[in-house]
């Protein structure tokens, strides 16, 4: 979650105790769930569930996920101890505005943790299948089999935004209902994020950047325009998030979200990052990579068919707070041998040109 708080080895490590919790347990938790929540009662069927029935769903950096499949209904059950109920919520608002967004069918406690210190939730979907009643593909999956429609991706994707942008909360920004930092709202925005910018400052003087450049980075998102209504907003736009519910015509659903009431160009910022990290990694001979030209022509298609006006100067806050973000997510794998230096190095570059242009 994007939460402004102050992540310290305590933080830490009860995170990745809460995570081993629900790796070790997740299927006791998903019996309890199937067999015991009053709330799940109406799905008969559920109660009645085969080893063969279940897949592990992978993909999730928080939650537990399980796809659960009947003969008349497959449904995805996530469990977390956080985060669940502000997923439903937005889900909801999302449905007003389009259809294609999963439908929230239950979200609970799971029973057999009700009484711990940090229950257990556990949030059951529809689950997405495209025109042929078929579990869908994902944008990843489609872009791999066909980079050549990343563009008619980028456009089905901008349409679904803009639906999805206009469910708005009137109470406030930042994040919401059981996510962590909820307990704090945000007048606007820009405090969000200038608070959020300061808590991950002593990261950014680590790169060489002045307190005086620093100083005014917070000057510069003060400045900015940004929505005067917070949006619900996805808050983990990319490709591997994207459901293709059909391709006559191409029609997308956003899901697994990291949702946060704010402005929309928190949602496109990624993919605008996207480009910037390929374009600065393939700047040798030999011309753009794939990956560079997929990300291009789906930005293209996003901005084609994203009516919605976004400033420049708010795109480049959100830009400057992800790539702060992803710098510090690829030092961890890289230190765990998982990515090579120029991830790092490019994330880091982008940071600096970002900061220059706001101090200038």
């Amino acid at each position: 979650m994007l939460t402004p708080e102050v992540d310290n080895g305590d933080q830490t490590a009860e995170a990745n105790s809460s995570q081993e919790r629900l790796r070790g347990r997740g299927p006791a938790y998903l019996r309890s769930v199937l067999t015991d929540a009053a709330e799940l009662q109406e799905f008969g069927a559920l109660r009645r569930v085969r080893p063969e029935q279940v897949v592990v769903l992978g993909g999730g950096v928080d939650a537990v996920t399980y796809l659960v499949r009947f003969p008349d209904r497959d449904v995805v059950v996530k469990l977390n101890d956080s985060g669940l109920e502000a997923e439903a919520e937005a889900l909801r608002a999302w449905a007003s505005y389009t259809p294609r967004v999963p439908e929230v069918l239950t979200v609970g406690v799971v029973p057999s943790t009700a009484s711990d210190e940090r229950p257990v939730k556990y949030l059951v979907l529809s689950a997405l299948t495209d025109e042929d009643d078929r579990i869908v593909r994902t944008g990843a999956d489609y872009l791999n089999r066909s980079p050549s429609s990343a563009r008619e991706l980028g456009r089905a994707l901008g349409a679904e935004l803009h639906c999805m942008h206009q469910a708005a909360n009137r109470g406030g920004f930042g994040n919401f209902a059981d996510s962590p930092g909820a307990e704090r709202t945000y007048r606007d925005w820009s405090t969000y994020l200038e608070d959020f910018f300061g808590h991950h400052a002593d990261y950014v003087r680590g790169l060489g950047i002045t307190e005086q450049d620093i100083d005014a980075v917070g000057a510069f998102i003060r400045r900015c325009s940004f929505t005067t209504v917070g949006r619900y907003l996805h808050g983990d736009v990319t490709i591997r998030n994207i459901a293709i519910r059909g391709d006559r015509p191409l029609r997308v659903a956003l899901f697994d979200p990291n949702p946060v009431i704010g402005d929309p160009s928190w949602d496109i910022a990624p993919l605008m990052n996207n480009v910037e990290f390929n374009e600065r990694r393939h700047r040798r001979p030999g011309g753009p990579s794939e990956a560079l030209l997929r990300d291009r022509a789906l930005l293209d298609g996003v901005w084609e068919s994203y009516p919605g006006e976004v400033t420049e100067k708010s795109l480049l806050t959100a830009q400057l707070i992800h790539a702060v973000l992803q710098a510090e997510h690829r030092e961890e794998r890289h230190d765990r041998g998982d990515t090579d230096t120029s991830d790092v190095a490019v994330t880091h570059e982008f940071i600096r040109t970002a900061i220059e242009r706001m101090a200038a």
